[in-house]
């Protein structure tokens, strides 16, 4: 319990620090995505381009599923909150992203290179860029998997890490979206670890 309380206590000083990062990436996107495009090399972007999958919220879902499923079959309890744990985590995510996307309206890198610049509430596909929905979906997955098995934690958050750097070197996402997206998982996976999914030891 005092390593679950410590790793709790660990995930909010990143979830601080990065949030007091996100207004000077916010005011530096422009100048970061410019030095990233210069480091471009093409066997590290093809690379990104596969690895940004693992933030893929379906992807995800299944993996959550299947850590859900094993913990019924093998009525192993903690594996059985943990999956159900990041089942409502992910769910909560994918809701929260879509809405704040839609909202905000923020066109992706592509478009503010041929002129569309304007922020607003925007249903069109492809077009809202603001926060990374892959970024909230790995960092909410990592923020309950972290809880319940904090040994672990630096390979889950190292892997969600590598989803947010594979989404602004593909040139998908602005590095204050990954930001944004990151500190709202965290946050979404912290709660959703908490509740530790009660209803389901029945």
């Amino acid at each position: 319990m005092n390593e679950i309380n410590q790793t709790s206590r660990k995930a909010w000083i990143w979830i601080a620090a990065l949030a007091i990062l996100f207004p000077l990436a916010f005011i530096e996107d422009g100048q970061i995505r410019g030095f990233l495009k210069d480091l471009r090399v093409q066997v590290l972007y093809n690379l990104m381009r596969h690895l940004t999958w693992l933030g893929e919220g379906w992807v995800l879902l299944v993996v959550a599923a299947v850590l859900f499923g094993v913990g019924l079959w093998r009525r192993e309890q903690k594996l059985k909150s943990a999956g159900g744990s990041s089942l409502v985590a992910l769910v909560t995510a994918g809701l929260t992203v879509q809405i704040i996307k839609h909202l905000a309206g923020r066109p992706r890198p592509g478009l503010v290179d041929v002129g569309v610049v304007r922020w607003g509430p925007s249903f069109k596909s492809g077009h809202n860029s603001f926060p990374s929905g892959h970024a909230i979906s790995a960092f909410a997955m990592a923020a309950v998997l972290s809880s319940y098995y904090p040994a672990g934690r630096w390979i889950w958050y190292s892997t969600a890490v590598l989803v947010a750097f594979s989404r602004v070197y593909i040139d998908a996402h602005f590095t204050s979206d990954v930001l944004a997206g990151a500190v709202l998982g965290m946050l979404i996976g912290l709660w959703a670890s908490r509740l530790r999914v009660e209803f389901l030891k029945s």
